[in-house]
């Protein structure tokens, strides 16, 4: 008799959301820096910090569904 186990589908694919989730803390972390540094306007600057918050919060609900 051959027993399925999705306990470690579920945790690699947990896994893997908690490292891109990390990849965007890190993206807005460069982006932030160039906002500083006067590379990018600032309604520029607004507009992605809104994208990466919705992809967060996305995650956020993949991640907690699959807890």
């Amino acid at each position: 008799m051959i027993i399925k186990n999705n306990f470690n589908k579920n945790n690699s694919q947990i896994n893997y959301l908690e490292q891109e989730k990390e990849g965007i803390r890190k993206a807005v972390a460069k982006w932030e820096e160039r906002f500083k540094k006067n590379e990018i306007d600032r309604e520029k600057f607004l507009k992605q910090n809104q994208e990466f918050a919705k992809r967060q919060q996305e995650l956020s609900k993949k991640i907690n569904k699959l807890k």
